[in-house]
């Protein structure tokens, strides 16, 4: 099934035999994303004959979409356009894309700085995931990939992502997780959990203190969105020691001055 724009033409889907698609929604999005800049309205036979749908089945699936807020119906034209929905939801996607493209070079130098791997992750359901990652100079980094999966409560990353969660959520997460002693410092006791993420708020960045690998130390801070929302965490990780040291308060500011930059690009400003 395609859409055909004046231009070009956009294949909306795949065909496919997989028992597991819902064809409605499927058809949902083909009228969605017939919607372009060369033709930004439609009637219902226009997508219908488009899509090659019957003019009933369309006009339904507008009708759920505009429910959603997904579409609006002009009642003068008796057409239809993207809702303010769609827009949210791309601008969501954008504003995903921009804080990576922004964290780029931010992490190079913090890596380049601390002589340290450094990571950028964001919240997946219970977990954590490692969205950018620059590797340490040094010949010992840390073993890990763009895309990887680790847990919530046992690492500097997942700690902040937690902490500055609502506090509902916070609380609805740590119920459902199970705290697996990776290490003999890994936080079991949700009661400890619960004060580590209460003092990781107040000061603004967590510690990974040996909890989830042997032999690797991590120090993370938030990133927020222009709006202030802590949109992903930072963290530099490697074996070397550095919380309760004297250098401790330099490594914590270099992560946090780093995440503050990201913030900053984001649009965020710090309320006087």
């Amino acid at each position: 099934m395609s859409c055909y724009n004046n231009k070009h033409v956009v294949v909306i889907m795949k065909r496919t035999s997989s028992r597991y698609t819902i064809n409605s929604i499927l058809r949902a999005c083909s009228i969605l994303r017939c919607f372009s800049r060369e033709k930004t309205h439609f009637t219902v036979s226009e997508l219908a004959r488009q899509l090659q749908l019957d003019r009933s089945t369309t006009y339904r699936i507008l009708l759920s979409l505009e429910r959603c807020g997904l579409v609006e119906k002009d009642e003068r034209s008796k057409s239809y356009s993207l809702g303010v929905a769609a827009f949210e939801i791309g601008n969501t996607y954008l504003g995903r894309l921009d804080f990576i493209q922004f964290s780029k070079p931010v992490m190079m130098d913090l890596a380049a700085r601390v002589q340290e791997t450094v990571h950028l992750a964001v919240l997946s359901e219970n977990e954590i995931v490692y969205v950018d990652k620059v590797d340490s100079p040094r010949t010992l980094g840390v073993v890990s990939k763009i895309g990887q999966r680790a847990p919530l409560y046992c690492t500097a990353l997942g700690k902040t992502l937690l902490a500055y969660q609502p506090k509902e959520e916070r609380s609805r997460i740590i119920q459902e997780i199970k705290l697996k002693p990776y290490t003999e410092h890994t936080i079991t006791s949700k009661k400890k959990l619960f004060e580590e993420l209460e003092r990781i708020r107040q000061q603004g960045y967590a510690f990974d203190r040996r909890e989830y690998e042997e032999g690797v130390e991590c120090i993370a801070a938030p990133v927020r969105d222009h709006s202030g929302n802590v949109i992903a965490a930072l963290s530099i990780s490697g074996p070397r020691k550095k919380i309760g040291t004297p250098q401790e308060k330099s490594w914590v500011g270099q992560v946090v001055g780093a995440a503050a930059l990201v913030s900053s690009k984001m649009g965020y400003r710090v309320s006087l």
